[in-house]
């Protein structure tokens, strides 16, 4: 019962009632693309919180821990540098399964399934195992007619990494993702 409450607890944070072809029209636990940050957190919140930016720091990348969801641990947001308003380019929400990669991969596929619903006009698809220097995580990807993309995804990290294993659903616009993609080259 658990698990199904769960579910739909996460189906409707995210979405806003209708099936739509814009990720703006979808929400983590009340935030879309486009809102401002300081909207839902305040300045001091936000210089305070954990800053994860990639070098060349276009954007800036922040985690912050939630305050009011009961599904959220925490959220990675995204705004660019300069931007006083801090509107977001990328959120992303986190849920800890703390050495139980298994369960996270059930929970990810019934998400991906309630995503594949909610977004009917995008392309899905399903990544497979990618490696990383402190573990390997398992994407599945709803990208947009705009080539903005919502992510489900499982992190089985190593214990170097002293990061435990986590569920993020992410939204992220297609400026963010062109800048993650040159953060690779």
């Amino acid at each position: 019962m658990k698990k199904l409450l769960l579910i739909l607890i996460l189906t409707f944070s995210l979405q806003s009632w209708t099936k739509a072809d814009d990720i703006k029209d979808f929400e983590i636990d009340g935030m879309s693309i486009g809102d401002s940050l300081l909207n839902y957190f305040t300045e001091k919140e936000i210089i305070e919180a954990r800053d994860e930016s990639h070098k060349g720091q276009e954007f800036i990348t922040k985690n912050l821990w939630s305050k009011n969801s009961s599904i959220y641990e925490v959220y990675q947001v995204a705004y660019k540098r300069y931007d006083k308003k801090k509107k977001l380019h990328a959120i992303a929400g986190v849920i800890s399964f703390p050495n139980n990669i298994n369960k996270c991969k059930k929970q990810m596929k019934k998400i991906s399934s309630e995503l594949s619903t909610l977004f009917p006009l995008t392309i899905k698809k399903d990544w497979g195992k990618y490696d990383t220097s402190k573990g390997h995580y398992f994407p599945i990807t709803f990208t947009f007619k705009d080539n903005s993309r919502a992510m489900v995804a499982c992190f089985n990290w190593n214990k170097k990494s002293g990061i435990d294993d986590n569920l993020k659903i992410s939204l992220y616009s297609y400026e963010y993702r062109e800048y993650l993609a040159k953060q690779k080259q």
